[in-house]
C-alpha cells in the first residue's frame, strides 16, 4: 500500500523557492529554484494564447519553436532566482562564476539548452523530499564514536 506522506509536498518551497540540485549530470550546479507553481502555468497559458493570436492558429497547434521559447521565457520570469557553481569557462571570463543575469540571458541560447533542462528538472524537484532521501540522509549522518563520549 502506498503511503499518503508519497505525496507531500512543500507549498512554501514551491512558491518561495529552495536551492536543488538539478541531478548528479550537472557536477554541483545548484539552482535557487521555484516550482511549478500558479504563476508559471498563468504566464505560460497568457503566453501561449498571445502567440496563438499572433500566429492565427489554435494553442495546439504552436510551432515547437515557440513552445520551447515560450519555456524559457516562463523559466527565466517565474522558476529561476540565482545560480551557483556554474562558472565561465571561455573568452576573458574564463573562472568566473556566472551571474543571474548571464544566466537568465543564457536560457534563450540554443546551443546552452541544456540549461533550461537543468532548471526544468531542479523546478521539478522542489519542495518534493521522498521518504526514501530523507532515510538516506539520515543514514549518512555522522555517529558519534564512543572515544567523543561526553563522559566526565
Amino acid at each position: 500500500m502506498v503511503s499518503l506522506s508519497t505525496f507531500r509536498q512543500d507549498a512554501t518551497a514551491i512558491n518561495q523557492g529552495e536551492w536543488v540540485s538539478p541531478g548528479e549530470e550537472y557536477g554541483d550546479l545548484e539552482i535557487l529554484s521555484r516550482g511549478f507553481n500558479d504563476a508559471y502555468f498563468d504566464l505560460r497559458a497568457a503566453l501561449e494564447r498571445k502567440a496563438a493570436r499572433r500566429l492565427r492558429t489554435d494553442i495546439d497547434a504552436l510551432p515547437a519553436a515557440e513552445r520551447r521559447a515560450i519555456t524559457v521565457e516562463c523559466v527565466r520570469k517565474t522558476i529561476v532566482l540565482d545560480v551557483r557553481n556554474l562558472e565561465h569557462d571561455i573568452g576573458a571570463r574564463k573562472g568566473q562564476p556566472v551571474t543571474l543575469e548571464e544566466f537568465r540571458e543564457m536560457l534563450a541560447d540554443p546551443d546552452l539548452a541544456e540549461l533550461t533542462v537543468a532548471c526544468l528538472k531542479a523546478a521539478s524537484k522542489v519542495g518534493v523530499a521522498r521518504k526514501a532521501d530523507m532515510e538516506e540522509a539520515v543514514g549518512n549522518l555522522s555517529r558519534p564514536s564512543a572515544a567523543t563520549s561526553t563522559a566526565g
